[in-house]
């Protein structure tokens, strides 16, 4: 018997409050954008080759909003006019088909006891797991917990990345300039070689780099400046930057090095680094894969495993080992991709295959 699985990531649907502002437009899913994706979620009702549907993280968005506005709950973003169809539509996929949920960093909060009611009603049907992972090899997240400014924090409620793109979506909608989190990821990694921030910020420089930097791009934002919390509270930059002073120290004292040739930061081998390490075996539990999947950077890839290490040495060459893939995204200027896993028990191989959706003549295949 074999299985299908379609994995999709980051779509940010958000309640669109930034629609027609006279300042500029902030939120990453547009009205076009919402009706390709419940287009796409029609699809996948009628394909009856599928099996399995998994949400990688980031299906809904409670980061992307400016430091004035206070986030919306998930109830609002779901009760949107451009977001109502799509809600319909994952109900009913989840009534024809297998439908997994994993969260991402912009959708975490989720998971709390606060949106039981929400995630049973507007969400009916839909299975919530931390990850996935099969019999046959296939290993799945969104990929967040491998970043330091975006895993769960267990000090608080939300990493510090939640205000890092608190002060991004001030950026655009101010200058329309737009940062998603993984920019960040790549600009400060936790390498222990990092530029000192604009402000000239010496400790903690891991906390202060990514949050001085935008404040220096905004110009006309400091540490006294509130930010409106999710509560409906305000909290300034110099609280933030008291309360995740230990963050940088925190990460490096619970991660350090990874073992044996693979001895890097995890941020500064990036996902494909990460999914290396999980295939062979070196994060999850001491298991081996032949395919992992990520969302969270919305870089759509797919590409075969096969050096010792891809990221530190060139290394001889060996022959590919496992697949990594990654979704992509469905939002702002983003082409829309996922990834589809064909695994065939009789021959044991697995076809992973990077959709472009609408545009067949464009997908990237791998077998392993």
């Amino acid at each position: 018997m074999s299985a299908k699985r379609v994995f999709v990531s980051d779509v940010h649907m958000s309640p669109g409050l930034s629609f027609g502002s006279q300042q500029g437009s902030y939120d990453w899913f547009s009205d076009a954008q919402a009706l390709q994706f419940k287009d796409f979620l029609q699809e996948l009702i009628g394909d009856n080759t599928v099996q399995e549907v998994i949400l990688l993280g980031d299906l809904m968005d409670g980061w992307v909003y400016p430091i004035e506005v206070q986030p919306p709950k998930y109830d609002k973003i779901a009760n949107a006019a451009h977001i109502i169809g799509i809600m319909t539509n994952l109900r009913e996929l989840a009534k024809r088909k297998q439908v997994i949920y994993i969260v991402g960093n912009h959708d975490m909060t989720l998971m709390e006891a606060q949106f039981d009611n929400f995630r049973s009603i507007a969400l009916a049907g839909i299975k919530f797991q931390d990850v996935y992972e099969t019999r046959d090899g296939l290993y799945a997240e969104h990929g967040h917990q491998y970043t330091m400014y975006n895993a769960v924090d267990p000090n608080h409620e939300l990493p510090i990345g939640h205000y890092i793109s608190r002060l991004a979506a001030t950026v655009a909608e101010r200058k329309q300039h737009f940062y998603i989190n993984a920019d960040f990821d790549m600009r400060f990694p936790s390498t222990g070689q990092y530029n000192v921030d604009a402000k000239g910020f010496i400790a903690d420089p891991l906390v202060n780099a990514p949050l001085s930097y935008l404040e220096v791009e905004l110009g006309n934002v400091d540490d006294s400046t509130p930010i409106t919390t999710v509560g409906s509270g305000v909290i300034t930059l110099a609280e933030v930057r008291r309360q995740y002073g230990k963050v940088g120290i925190d990460w490096i004292r619970k991660h350090g090095l990874l073992g044996g040739v693979r001895s890097v930061w995890r941020e500064a081998v990036g996902l494909e680094g990460v999914a290396d390490q999980i295939a062979t075996g070196h994060v999850v539990r001491g298991k081996n894969y032949k395919v992992v999947i990520f969302g969270h950077t919305h870089k759509k890839e797919n590409q075969k495993l096969g050096l010792i290490n891809p990221v530190v040495s060139p290394g001889p060459q060996e022959p590919p080992y496992a697949i990594y893939a990654n979704c992509g995204a469905w939002c702002q200027n983003n082409e829309p991709t996922y990834v589809v896993d064909e695994y065939d028990d009789g021959r044991g191989i697995h076809k992973v295959t990077l959709k472009f959706w609408g545009k067949p003549d464009r997908d990237v295949i791998n077998e392993i």
